[in-house]
């Protein structure tokens, strides 16, 4: 096969991979409540079977209902989850490395500020602002909006700008 015809291929191959990613996260986003109550039901199974069940109840109540609202390992491995697909569709939709450095960074330093929100509130005595405010920054981080905007800003050329 000539090179050309290698290339179409692998072209097609990423927007199929793209294609399985944008699909993963819409159902991700519209089957949401689903997917936590499996993750709930498998996460109080694993931890009951390795005798951790009740240090983490135990945990669990020492976090304020405004940070989150579910067992905090179904929390995180949510989050955790849909940021992987979201930074997969990413690097597929901006293959240059330096937008991808860029992604990066910007994804770290959101989650950074989201840490240093809820330790914030922790440190204020449970201040209620700080952690609405950290939720509403975990809320818009885990969704679609940051891989949109991110990808409209970058493909526009802001990257080369800001990586230059």
């Amino acid at each position: 096969m000539t090179e050309q015809v290698l290339a179409r291929r692998s072209i097609g191959g990423r927007w199929v991979l793209v294609g399985a990613l944008l699909a993963a996260l819409l159902l991700l986003g519209v089957y949401d409540v689903a997917v936590l109550t499996v993750l709930t039901k498998w996460w109080q199974r694993m931890l009951a079977a390795v005798g951790l069940r009740q240090q983490v109840e135990a945990l669990q109540q020492n976090i304020s209902g405004s940070v989150v609202k579910r067992p905090l390992p179904v929390v995180a491995t949510y989050a955790v989850g849909y940021l992987s697909i979201c930074l997969l569709l990413l690097r597929l939709l901006l293959p240059a490395a330096a937008q991808w450095r860029l992604v990066l960074r910007l994804y770290a330093g959101t989650l950074a500020v989201y840490v240093a929100l809820v330790v914030l509130g922790k440190l204020a005595g449970d201040a209620q602002w700080a952690y609405r405010l950290s939720r509403q920054l975990l809320d818009f981080v885990v969704s679609p909006l940051p891989v949109a905007g991110l990808y409209v800003l970058l493909r526009s050329g802001f990257g080369a700008r800001a990586a230059a």
